[in-house]
């Protein structure tokens, strides 16, 4: 096992701000989410918003939003979102890399999942102007 896998294997939880949990709750009850995994979807969706139109945001009152195993095998999506936020191959094989990769996700997402909340003051227009600004360049 590498380093990598024994630390994902040993990590419990990804983190959001606290005052934060009400917008994801919010999501997760939509009709928007209802076949998705939830949290983790949400949480990978806010990470993509947050990269396009945001700078990271330090989290100042963290609490746990879900067990990063519920990612499975797509929690290399933000350890390699981040590990090229870090630019350093380096810190690829080790723990250390890997807890700085995700806290860079964590913070990219904290500011997506406000950008997410705001398009859902629109519901029914969510997916197709989700879709458009992603695509945008």
């Amino acid at each position: 096992m590498s380093a990598i896998d024994e630390f994902i294997s040993r990590i419990n939880y990804l983190n959001i701000d606290k005052n934060k949990r009400g917008i994801y709750n919010k999501l997760k009850d939509s009709v928007i989410f209802k076949n998705t995994r939830g949290n983790p979807d949400i949480f990978l969706l806010s990470l993509v918003m947050g990269l396009k139109y945001g700078k990271p945001k330090k989290i100042t009152n963290s609490g746990n939003l879900f067990r990063i195993n519920e990612l499975g095998n797509d929690v290399w999506i933000p350890l390699s979102i981040g590990f090229a936020k870090l630019n350093d191959v380096t810190v690829f094989e080790t723990k250390e890399g890997a807890r700085m990769a995700l806290k860079i996700c964590e913070e990219y997402a904290n500011v997506g999942i406000d950008i997410l909340n705001d398009y859902m003051k629109k519901p029914t227009e969510f997916t197709v102007n989700l879709i458009e600004e992603l695509l945008k360049k």
